[in-house]
């Protein structure tokens, strides 16, 4: 990979119109102005080894859809912010949600934008969260009550090796924050990205956790593997995330295949997230029905290291729920009824004691101490 001086990336691994698509992908006419159209809302861009994974012969190349802009992404349905992150920045690129953990958003830029993207508003197009990082972590040296810190954006593996292990050692220099998460899809996408320097760092600052975004079984690659095998060695903890698209992901064959290559590289499946309610998007949605009886096929035909979780961010900012196939019944005296994922009755008696109170205060009860 190619760096720029001061440890940007280069860009000649990365196609961004459709003029020079076509010489790798055959496009016609009317497909080179629908790309070109969309780009100028939503900005495109692939690396060359992405590109060169989609099918030459099928439009619906699961590649090629989460690639390729098309007119869909203009229609009207869903928000700009769905999460509604304006109103939780604490600082100019931090977000805080939950207690003790916050988002740091230290990439305005992705190796590739993925036409499903949450942050559809911002990414490609400003604003530059990379401007911010000192006064982030100037507010992060004085926010003791962070105790995990989640890289994302943007992808932060773009920043280059030597901003990203700035970051890395300031955040490791503020004993209070004792959790490092990274949110890529660099090892998908342009696994040459994730060079040695990286890995030196990992290994030096770690344990750093690595959430890689990935969606299909093409995009378990030898490139990709060798990737998460270096990775591994240099004592990363790896899992995944994975969208559920529609007309991409949303059979069950096909996730549980990716999910189980997934764990036989040594990934562990984290995250199967509900598609967000934003703008530019929505032609992916899958129906949250839909997406509980794919969970409960993946737990009936797969083992259960292969399970993610299944949930979903309620639009306007309330946060993450499950979401997942409703095993509990109704109660007969201290017998509950449960269903198993293939549709069979059992019992189990739910007769436990009452649990003892620590007085932690941390259920919301009023606590006496005495």
């Amino acid at each position: 990979m190619n760096e720029k001086k001061g440890g940007s990336l280069a860009t000649p691994s990365f196609i961004s119109n459709a003029r020079e698509l076509s010489r790798l992908v055959p496009l016609t006419e009317a497909e080179r102005r629908e790309i070109d159209l969309v780009s100028k809302t939503y900005p495109f861009r692939i690396p060359q080894f992405y590109a060169s994974l989609i099918d030459r012969e099928s439009q619906g190349c699961p590649i090629r859809l989460q690639a390729l802009p098309t007119l869909a992404e203009l229609g009207p349905e869903g928000r700009e912010d769905p999460l509604a992150e304006g109103d939780i920045e604490v600082a100019p690129s931090f977000l805080t949600r939950y207690p003790h953990r916050g988002v740091f958003l230290v990439s305005s830029q992705c190796a590739m934008y993925c036409r499903f993207c949450n942050r559809k508003r911002s990414v490609g197009r400003g604003p530059r969260w990379e401007d911010s990082i000192e006064t982030t972590l100037r507010y992060l040296d004085g926010a003791r009550e962070i105790n995990e810190v989640i890289l994302s954006g943007g992808d932060p593996l773009m920043l280059g090796a030597a901003r990203l292990i700035h970051i890395l050692d300031r955040l490791r220099s503020q004993r209070h924050i004792r959790v490092i998460r990274i949110s890529t899809r660099m090892p998908v996408v342009f696994p040459e990205g994730v060079v040695d320097e990286y890995r030196l760092a990992f290994r030096k600052y770690g344990p750093i956790w690595l959430v890689i975004h990935i969606n299909h079984p093409k995009e378990v690659t030898p490139e990709f593997c060798e990737v998460v095998t270096k990775l591994r060695e240099a004592g990363v903890l790896l899992v995944s995330q994975t969208v559920l698209l529609r007309g991409i992901n949303d059979c069950s064959h096909v996730l549980g295949k990716l999910l189980q290559e997934l764990v036989q590289v040594g990934v562990k499946p984290y995250y199967l997230f509900q598609l967000d309610d934003v703008s530019g998007a929505q032609h992916f949605k899958v129906k949250v029905r839909s997406g509980m009886n794919l969970m409960r096929a993946l737990r009936r035909d797969i083992s259960g290291l292969c399970i993610p979780h299944y949930a979903l961010d309620i639009t306007g900012g309330l946060g993450k729920v499950p979401l997942d196939y409703r095993y509990l019944g109704n109660r007969k005296g201290k017998a509950l009824l449960l269903e198993n994922a293939a549709g069979v009755t059992g019992t189990y008696v739910d007769d436990g004691g009452q649990s003892r109170c620590s007085k932690c205060g941390s259920c919301g009860k009023k606590v006496t101490r005495t």
